[in-house]
């Protein structure tokens, strides 16, 4: 796994937290629908605007695997990609709690959490289509 170099003199440890707290809190309140699944394809985590974009509560989307938001059949076959920790983007449907079918762009990304690996799933309206809410 390739990492920054730190600045010589800092505690590299330490500041490798902070990073980390500080990315988490900016994720957390981010823009952007990020839901983290873990390596069987379960949703372990995801943000504030994933449950706006999708119209689901957190506790709702967390009983979700990988794919299962999909609203065609292209877009799940996505998720074999994702959890074979292959980086990919582009366009997908998502079929929102109330029955709408969105159309959103996506990057999904590998990453390790304490050595462990989990797949990063970003979601967003294209421009002038909002944020379904």
């Amino acid at each position: 796994m390739r990492r920054c170099r730190d600045v010589a003199g800092s505690a590299p440890d330490l500041d490798r937290v902070l990073h980390s707290t500080l990315l988490g809190e900016a994720l957390s309140s981010a823009r952007i629908a990020a839901l983290l699944a873990d390596d069987s394809g379960q949703y372990v985590a995801v943000n504030d605007e994933a449950c706006l974009l999708t119209g689901y509560t957190r506790s709702a989307l967390v009983e979700f695997r990988a794919g299962e938001l999909a609203a065609d059949e292209r877009s799940r076959h996505i998720y074999e990609n994702f959890i074979s920790g292959k980086k990919m983007q582009g366009r997908k449907l998502v079929r929102r709690e109330d029955g709408q079918v969105i159309g959103c762009r996506y990057w999904a990304i590998p990453a390790r959490i304490t050595s462990l690996p989990y797949y990063l799933l970003l979601l967003w309206r294209p421009a002038g289509h909002g944020t379904a809410s």
